[in-house]
């Protein structure tokens, strides 16, 4: 396998999820005469896919430890936030908006971790993974920090979050050398020279 390639089956499952994502996220928005509630259980279920492409990340054995542990963790931490606000619909619907505001932080810090430890990445690359980072923190962190402004409009800033993130992970599994296969490349290069020593 060339380190430098994404596995077929990362790319397939970033393609699903990246195109899920933003279909959820256009639904999201092209309907917003739906109730808060089914626009949250659509940015729910667009939650959980996002989730579910950082925990495969933990089956590609070419990472660190400690970058799989983030992808895991940021994952798992996105799902169970997401299935929450599905399994619990008594909540209150900005209690739901909150929940899921927590959710994409966590995610959105992981994608600037990962933008910034993987060096040998392409530049556009980096820099795409950081800003879906930067812009996946900073819609939910308005949400979180303006809480009394319309649940719509909280929704709204959650559905470009998900498009956002949909675009990044579709662009990955569709290039399929992404920031990923650099970072394959360099822990195999790091280690022929720890080998060497």
């Amino acid at each position: 396998m060339n380190p430098l390639r994404q596995p077929g089956w990362l790319r397939a499952l970033e393609v699903f999820t990246g195109v899920s994502s933003i279909a959820l996220g256009i639904l999201a928005l092209a309907f917003p005469g739906l109730s808060v509630a089914a626009l949250v259980v659509l940015l729910s279920i667009g939650l959980i896919f996002v989730g579910i492409r950082s925990i495969s990340l933990v089956a590609f054995s070419g990472l660190s430890m400690a970058l799989r542990g983030i992808s895991a963790v940021a994952g798992v931490v996105s799902i169970v936030l997401a299935v929450v606000v599905l399994g619990f619909p008594g909540y209150g619907a900005l209690t739901l908006v909150v929940f899921l505001s927590y959710g994409l932080v966590v995610y959105g810090f992981s994608r600037i971790y990962l933008a910034f430890a993987v060096k040998a990445a392409p530049g556009w690359l980096r820099a795409l993974g950081a800003v879906v980072g930067v812009l996946d923190v900073i819609f939910p962190v308005v949400v979180l920090a303006l809480p009394g402004l319309a649940l719509l409009t909280l929704s709204v800033l959650l559905s470009l979050a998900l498009l956002v993130t949909g675009a990044e992970i579709l662009v990955s599994g569709v290039v399929g050398r992404t920031w990923l296969g650099n970072l394959v490349k360099d822990v195999s290069d790091v280690s022929k020279e720890i080998g060497k020593v």
